[in-house]
């Protein structure tokens, strides 16, 4: 996968898909496995922005049972299982604990066992969409009081607890790597891809877009893409492209943002995610009483979020504040009293955005929708040659891309042999058996890396190991880069030559999980640097510059 803007420049397209994170991502990995001829730029890095900040949850749906959308809990549940089956190496089953207690009829036990009664119901043979039966979910059960007490004695601060439902969510290990994967496979279907490449105008003539200019932020040269078709896929920043031609309109618009901040932390508890309630408001018909976060085992740390938190700052310029760490500590610890977490305890902590369309913004209360838009500007605000994609969640961020493409290939009068995306594996992700496919890369690979190593890049890279492996060999970068860390230096040459990572942050926090639980040391970074310098032609001085950039990072105003 190489940045080849002159080809970006050169070629003429059928579409042109303006966002990199997983909904531009989808949209060009299924319209690309259709055929068209596409291009796909992103401003920062790919899955750089809204698409990594987040739980790394691939949510079945279950969210949706209190306000009642039936429907939306089988499209998210069918969805969940369609990931497992793309990409296995990057998805796994964590058990969720979600305690009930007697404060009332909507948090007790009878409330809980009828709403998984209806959550089974709504994914009713979906789990046949999973292939390799290792990778089909275990079933929910139900724990009394007690038994969820000698699971987890946290929890024993919890007044009233009655019990507590076990459900299975599908968590992903990198929710980067997932986006790029789409990314890649895209490539290998043809399309032509750019990181760090913002548009600055859409093309119009006589009524019809026809491209897009763009700005290259490595050097700020300008050049102008050629499309029969844009598909604005920008996420957050939908709006403001659109602009650029006065007409156009979302069909809901925008009324602001919320941030969501996540903390990495000790680990609290390794065996199951919990599901707890603050004191914050949440939006529904039926609700437990306040807005949830989430505690979940994740790298031998927690993961922890999510916080609510309107948006005050410029979009370029989100970050996370010892206000917001503060705040979500004392959540935590208010919830659960014995996990006592401190400022000490707190390893990374990163933040996203999620767009609103409510009128009156809330700092208290979680306003965010599942509700997608597609718009064909053509029907709604008679500008042909450009469609508006503005996703909702990763979950559903292929069916998103399947509706787009259908109305992408409608608009271009092309044959269209269908959407295949839902049953074709992800480039790195065709494995039949996962555990088997483990236990022979462990046999082959056995004399040159550990075992600890091999899954290790199972788990990022899937069928791509061996490749790794071998080329490590070659060079002999097949030592890791921290004792602490499964991360190997070859992964770094690798994320530079086959990846597309421009600069150390893409590296540290996205090809890799170097920084994603605490600052790795200046050895480590400068070591990490140091082999993306040659091909990247940087000086002394880019590499001390690139490793700031990343402390900043680990720097909370």
């Amino acid at each position: 996968m190489q940045r080849d803007l002159t080809r970006l420049a050169r070629e003429h397209f059928d579409l042109v898909v303006i966002g990199g994170g997983i909904t531009g991502a989808c949209i060009a990995h299924d319209a690309a496995l259709r055929g068209l001829r596409v291009a796909l730029v992103e401003r920062n890095d790919f899955g750089g922005y809204t698409s990594s900040a987040s739980s790394k949850l691939l949510h079945g749906g279950i969210r949706y049972l209190p306000k009642g959308q039936l429907w939306k809990v089988r499209e998210s549940a069918r969805e969940q299982a369609i990931f497992q089956h793309l990409a296995p190496h990057l998805t796994r089953w964590i058990p969720f604990l979600v305690p009930t207690d007697s404060s009332g009829l909507a948090r007790g036990r009878m409330a809980m066992k009828a709403a998984m009664l209806i959550y089974r119901g709504c994914r009713a043979g979906l789990d046949n969409l999973i292939r390799d039966r290792d990778k089909k979910p275990p079933s929910p059960a139900f724990l009394s009081a007690g038994e969820a007490l000698s699971q987890v004695p946290l929890l024993e601060a919890i007044p009233g607890l009655t019990g507590a439902q076990v459900l299975y969510e599908s968590h992903m290990h990198s929710s980067e790597r997932m986006t790029l994967a789409f990314i890649k496979t895209a490539v290998r279907n043809g399309a032509c891809v750019a990181n760090y490449t913002a548009v600055t105008d859409l093309l119009c003539r006589d009524g019809r877009v026809q491209g897009v200019r763009v700005r290259d932020r490595q050097t700020s040269e300008t050049f102008s893409i050629q499309a029969r078709l844009v598909v604005n896929a920008a996420g957050p920043y939908v709006q403001a492209v659109n602009r650029t031609i006065p007409s156009l309109r979302l069909r809901h618009p925008l009324t602001g943002f919320s941030r969501g901040v996540h903390l990495v932390t000790r680990q609290v508890e390794p065996r199951y995610a919990l599901a707890l309630t603050t004191r914050k408001k949440t939006e529904g018909f039926i609700t437990r009483g306040g807005r949830h976060f989430f505690i979940i085992p994740w790298r031998d740390h927690s993961l922890i979020g999510t916080t609510n938190v309107p948006l005050r700052e410029e979009l370029d310029s989100i970050r996370v504040t010892r206000q917001d760490i503060h705040d979500f500590l004392q959540d935590i610890n208010g919830a659960l009293p014995d996990v006592d977490l401190t400022w000490d305890d707190v390893r990374f902590a990163f933040t996203g955005v999620y767009p609103i369309i409510a009128r009156e913004i809330k700092p208290d209360t979680y306003q965010g929708t599942g509700e997608f838009q597609i718009i064909d500007h053509a029907v709604r605000d008679g500008v042909e040659g450009i469609i508006t994609a503005l996703g909702a969640k990763f979950t559903t961020a292929r069916k998103v891309a399947e509706k787009t493409v259908d109305r992408a290939m409608a608009r271009l009068g092309t044959a269209d042999p269908g959407c295949t995306t839902h049953s074709t594996p992800l480039a790195e992700g065709r494995i039949s058996s996962l555990r088997n496919f483990v236990e022979e890369c462990c046999q082959q690979y056995g004399d040159m890396v550990s075992a600890s190593d091999v899954r290790h890049l199972v788990r990022y890279h899937g069928t791509e190991t061996g490749t790794l492996i071998g080329s490590g060999r070659k060079v002999g970068l097949l030592n890791r880069l921290a004792e602490e860390s499964p991360v190997l230096e070859i992964e770094v040459v690798h994320a530079v030559r086959e990846e597309m990572a421009m600069r150390l942050e893409d590296v540290v926090f996205r090809r890799t999980g170097l920084g994603t639980t605490g600052c790795p040391s200046m050895a480590v970074l400068r070591r990490c640097a140091e082999l993306m310098a040659g091909p990247l032609s940087w000086s002394d001085e880019e590499i001390r510059s690139q490793i700031q950039t990343v402390q900043k990072k680990y720097r909370w105003s």
